[in-house]
Parts: C-alpha cells; sequence; structure tokens
C-alpha cells in the first residue's frame, strides 16, 4: 500500500490556501471596512437616483442620508495612501452633492435635486473605483 503522506500534503495545501485567499485579497482590515462602506455608499447613491427618476423625493432624500453616512464611515476607515486620497476627495464631493439633494428636496425642487443625485452618483462611483483599488 502506498503512502498517504503526499496525498494528506497536497490535500492540507489546498484546504489552507482556499481558506487564506480571502484575508490576502482584503488587505488590512481597514482597507476592508473602507471598501464595505464604500461599496454600501455606491449602493445609496443608486437607489437615491433610481427613486428621483420615479419622482420619489422623500425616498430619494432618505438615500441621499445614508450615501451621506456610509461615505463618512468609509472615510474614517481610508488609508492615507495615494488611492485613500483620490477616493477621499470624490466621497467628500459625492457628500456635499448628497447634501444638496436633500436640501433641494425639502424644497420640492425635483430638477435640482436630481442634478446634484447625478453629481453625487458620479463622485461615489469614483470613490468606489479608488476604495477598490486599495493594497
Amino acid at each position: 500500500m502506498k503512502s498517504l503522506e503526499p496525498v494528506l500534503t497536497v490535500v492540507f495545501m489546498m484546504i489552507s490556501f482556499f481558506l487564506m485567499a480571502p484575508a490576502v485579497q482584503a488587505g488590512p482590515p481597514e482597507i476592508k471596512v473602507a471598501r464595505v462602506h464604500a461599496q454600501a455608499m455606491l449602493d445609496e447613491a443608486e437607489q437615491m437616483m433610481s427613486h428621483g427618476d420615479q419622482g420619489h423625493l422623500d425616498t430619494m432624500m432618505r438615500h441621499a442620508k445614508a450615501m451621506i453616512k456610509y461615505a463618512q464611515e468609509s472615510i474614517e476607515a481610508m488609508p492615507g495612501s495615494e488611492h485613500g486620497k483620490d477616493a477621499v476627495r470624490h466621497m467628500k464631493e459625492a457628500i456635499d452633492h448628497a447634501e444638496e439633494v436633500i436640501s433641494r428636496g425639502r424644497s420640492g425642487n425635483l430638477e435640482m435635486a436630481m442634478a446634484h443625485a447625478n453629481k453625487a452618483f458620479s463622485h461615489a462611483k469614483q470613490g468606489a473605483k479608488y476604495a477598490n483599488a486599495l493594497k
């Protein structure tokens, strides 16, 4: 009977690789947090746009508030690397425009709210892109 040692070694190495792969890809914990919040920010921005297109100002403003919250949380976790700085710059712009969405929405101006929502979405998308490029 042949020894099982080589087979067990290969199996152990494969299991180790698959268990460690997500940790290697994720990077440091703060980068993972920044990415998760950046994705949540982008999801909220998409919802903000969708509801704005449907004329639902109240729901649009609620998603704008949530987008701001996630952008701020991502900024807090963002490292000071070049991509991190670019992500922060875009996220701050997204926040500024989302605040305008809320302001214009309160006054009932859907057209202006949507104009700022488009800009907020564009910056959120860029911020998320840079957050996903972090290493």
